[in-house]
């Protein structure tokens, strides 16, 4: 069934155990947004704001938190220092065997104890499908996971695929049996990624046992790609939009990728692979950047592709905009500002005029210190992130998407 309204669709970026600066852009967002609705009883949940949350790792992790537990942004916020403080190495000790026999930060057995027990606090049930969607306005939520050989994505969802879904040849797969996918494999899949957690492996509906580990780290993933091709899949290319806001804590800084991919490599044979890693797969860090504030930089409009560029083919309009003949592995490659414009081609090639809907906030660099885990220095992110936050292009940018959205569902 076509939604009675034109969808609202949050989108939530990863890069590293970094979650603050998403959390306060945000908060920020939704200040406004109730300011904007003369909200009578304080600012709104993501829940009652947004139809869709998506999310791939730590950004899946408040995907989850926030349109599958409902949670509003202090209670997240809380919630997530008590996941990071439960998953760190509790000891020197355990730091040194984590990273000599694993390679990894934090061990994934742990995660998975403190979200089922965050599971019974919440009373949310342990399964990721949501029996109370209906109480809220985000009726889908999913988070996505990058195979171990990057050949593509899988979706794991809060929702069942509806038999009279639109196209569903672009729906990617998903786990056996969905009805009975935890929430905390949710979490453990999305986060798996090289440096931080061991590979994870589920049954997949028609792949079998599949391996999942963010082996390009600290490369930008397209989360809102994944969820145009989402919402396209169920409701075909008519389906009405509002808005699609991508939120995030900007790319690791090229000394924390450098620190991680050392710290965390020891022991094994791949030097060639690791100084690739420092040297190639981040942008280049613009010139000028403060350590505490990097993000200073952002006093106007990210750089656009230069015009002279060939057009790019795109497909027809039943396949869903994209970009002919491009590959996970090549979307890989991307830098943030070709995502950005491949989001928007994209949009416009479905809608006239629909680029105008997208709208990202994020710096373009995370502080200093806080990839790895950005509850260890929260001072050095909030400080960091309201500089962001106080550019006038950004304060531009919120009041336009509050424009844009001109009800929410007060929680009873």
């Amino acid at each position: 069934m076509m939604p009675s309204k034109p969808l609202k669709i949050l989108t939530i970026d990863g890069g590293g155990l970094q979650a603050i600066s998403s959390l306060l852009i945000l908060d920020k967002l939704l200040d406004t947004i109730a300011k904007n609705n003369k909200v009578p009883c304080g600012k709104p949940r993501p829940c009652d704001v947004f139809d869709v949350i998506a999310g791939i790792g730590a950004g899946g992790w408040l995907a989850i938190l926030l349109g599958r537990f409902h949670m509003d942004i202090t209670t997240c916020l809380s919630e997530w220092y008590k996941i990071t403080n439960r998953i760190e190495p509790r000891s020197r000790t355990e730091e040194i065997r984590m990273r000599a026999f694993h390679h990894c930060y934090f061990n994934p057995n742990r995660l998975v104890e403190q979200i089922d027990s965050l599971t019974k606090v919440y009373s949310t049930g342990q399964f990721l499908f949501d029996d109370r969607a209906s109480e809220v306005r985000t009726r889908h939520v999913f988070v996505a996971a990058l195979r171990s050989n990057a050949s593509g994505y899988n979706l794991f969802r809060t929702y069942e695929i509806p038999g009279d879904a639109k196209l569903p040849k672009r729906l990617l797969e998903g786990p056996e049996t969905p009805h009975l996918f935890k929430i905390s494999s949710a979490f453990g899949v999305t986060g798996a990624a090289k440096y931080f957690s061991p590979p994870w492996d589920e049954r997949m509906s028609k792949s079998g046992r599949t391996f999942f580990n963010d082996n390009k780290y600290p490369k930008p993933h397209n989360i809102t790609e994944l969820a145009l091709d989402e919402v396209w899949g169920l409701y075909g290319t008519e389906v009405p939009l509002s808005i699609i806001v991508n939120i995030g804590p900007g790319l690791p800084s090229k000394t924390d990728v450098k620190q991680i991919a050392q710290r965390f490599s020891w022991g094994t044979s791949q030097p060639i692979e690791i100084r690739q890693t420092i040297q190639e797969s981040i942008d280049p860090a613009p010139n000028g950047l403060s350590v505490k504030f990097p993000q200073d930089v952002l006093d106007q409009e990210p750089a656009r592709i230069p015009g002279g560029k060939k057009q790019l083919a795109m497909t027809r309009n039943n396949t869903v905009g994209s970009i002919k003949g491009r590959a996970v592995g090549k979307k890989l490659k991307r830098h943030e500002t070709e995502i950005e414009e491949d989001i928007r081609r994209k949009l416009n090639n479905i809608y006239k005029g629909g680029g105008n809907l997208y709208y990202r906030l994020a710096p373009e660099v995370a502080p200093q210190g806080t990839a790895r885990n950005d509850s260890s220095a929260p001072g050095v992110t909030m400080d960091a992130t309201l500089e962001f936050l106080s550019l006038p292009v950004v304060a531009i940018k919120i009041d336009e998407i509050a424009q844009r959205i001109p009800e929410v569902m007060v929680p009873a």
